[in-house]
């Protein structure tokens, strides 16, 4: 699963680059700032994996990482091309943090029921 992981991430991870790299309109802080939070998505992803946590929780952890990094990969893309001011950068920043909270908590809570 982890090396599905990585080269899910490696993979989406370039093809954002290119894209990048070809289109003009694809401004550079944009590129910079949707291939951070690819890159934070799949490190997020990879620890769920390489965590011990009920399958459960892996699976839920999973959609709700990919599903929260599309939010945040087109609150991104889509944003203004400035870090001052912008909202969306403060919007997937809260998430990002919450997602790691999120895991943090579901660890925590999973090694305190196994050790019962």
């Amino acid at each position: 699963m982890k090396k599905t992981v990585i080269f899910s991430t490696a993979g989406l991870f370039f093809v954002n680059l290119i894209i990048g790299l070809l289109t003009t309109s694809y401004h550079p802080f944009n590129l910079i700032a949707t291939s951070v939070i690819i890159l934070a998505t799949g490190g997020l992803n990879y620890i769920t994996a390489a965590l011990p946590l009920k399958d459960a929780y892996k699976v839920a952890h999973f959609f709700l990482f990919s599903f929260f990094g599309v939010i945040m990969f087109l609150l991104l893309l889509f944003s203004k091309h400035q870090i001052q001011d912008n909202w969306c950068v403060v919007v997937s920043l809260v998430l990002l943090m919450l997602e790691a909270f999120a895991l943090y908590i579901t660890y925590k809570v999973n090694n305190h029921t196994n050790s019962l």
